[in-house]
């Protein structure tokens, strides 16, 4: 393997709403990266568990002829995360790996590594991510869902075995051991009960979920108060400081006081979909006039102090994402799919 300047989640970037996902995409999404970054190599790490609902096999034996795809047979995401930081390489994915950011922690709010994948009129764009500071119960709580939906639900869950005597041959014949119930001879290990060989158990990564068809819905909060839900329709949505003048402005400002509405433009920022149905968005009014922020961190008194966007530069959003508006008063919950 060259020394890669990005690493491309391929399963994430494959993944369509109908399966079998086309490997193709991840192929357009390397060439593009190339293209953009010339002079640099992109590499691809493919989940073993995903192959097989891939069309498009040529592809993906020629890109393992090629030594830029690793079908790799543990935790995907674990060794995205190992190669970008061996290499100090970006990575393209929509995932924002919150789970990892104890171990990982240069992932804590950046936002120049971790691209996401848009498709504008079949035109392949790179949108910088910027993941935000998560909190210790937000790693612990995305760290336990990662480790529930694979199975695993301890530190050491991953270390697990099972005792090969007949059933009825050991009080523990067939169960899953503990490390602690084993014992090991060589390369070999056995149970402590009754001394037959005990096997390991490898936890199989389940197979990632394809993007959900559900709407894009945008959820309006002023501070941590909930005022209402929107849909973004297919033709996009603007949102701002609204008037019957400005019939095509969602309003965001209502029940805020005059001070705190003038902190919002009257075409504050357009939300809108692209290829595959998902969401960018874009700051509308110069920087100097009001301000939007993504996923920011936020001082002693809720002010964000990061994640600027510039003006009219789209931003690709996923799920869970927020963007404040102006001081922070007004905040977007973002919700790719199903219900908030």
């Amino acid at each position: 393997m060259s020394v890669p300047g990005v690493i491309i989640d391929a399963s994430n970037v494959a993944a369509t709403r109908k399966r079998p996902w086309p490997f193709s995409r991840v192929v357009d999404v390397r060439e593009a990266w190339l293209r953009d970054h010339p002079g640099t190599d992109a590499v691809a790490v493919l989940d073993a568990s995903v192959r097989p609902v891939l069309d498009d096999q040529h592809l993906v034996e020629q890109a393992e002829r090629a030594h830029w795809l690793e079908v790799h047979q543990g935790d995907a995401d674990d060794r995205i995360l190992a190669l970008a930081e061996q290499f100090d390489a970006a990575i393209v994915s929509s995932d924002n790996f919150r789970y990892a950011r104890r171990e990982h922690s240069w992932l804590q709010g950046n936002g120049s590594r971790v691209w996401s994948v848009r498709r504008m009129r079949g035109q392949i764009m790179f949108s910088p991510r910027q993941l935000g500071v998560a909190s210790d119960e937000e790693i612990e709580r995305d760290r336990q869902r990662k480790l529930t939906k694979a199975g695993l639900l301890r530190k050491d869950a991953e270390v697990r075995f099972r005792c090969t005597s007949a059933p009825g041959g050991c009080l523990r014949g067939g169960e899953v051991l503990l490390p602690r119930q084993v014992n090991k001879d060589g390369a070999r290990w056995y149970c402590l009960s009754c001394g037959y060989e005990a096997v390991e158990l490898i936890a199989e990564p389940p197979l990632p979920d394809g993007p959900d068809g559900g709407p894009v819905q945008v959820t309006v909060q002023h501070g941590y108060t909930v005022r209402r839900t929107i849909t973004v329709p297919a033709d996009g949505l603007t949102l701002g400081r609204a008037s019957h003048s400005r019939p095509g402005v969602t309003d965001v400002t209502q029940g805020l006081g005059r001070d705190e509405a003038d902190e919002i433009s009257r075409t504050h920022l357009r939300i809108f979909l692209d290829d595959d149905g998902k969401p960018l968005v874009e700051h509308v009014p110069e920087q100097h006039l009001n301000v939007s922020f993504l996923n920011p961190e936020l001082d002693f008194v809720g002010r964000p102090q990061s994640g600027r966007l510039a003006t009219a530069l789209p931003y690709a959003l996923e799920d869970g994402d927020e963007l404040h508006l102006g001081p922070g008063t007004v905040r977007l919950r973002i919700r790719c799919g199903g219900e908030l």
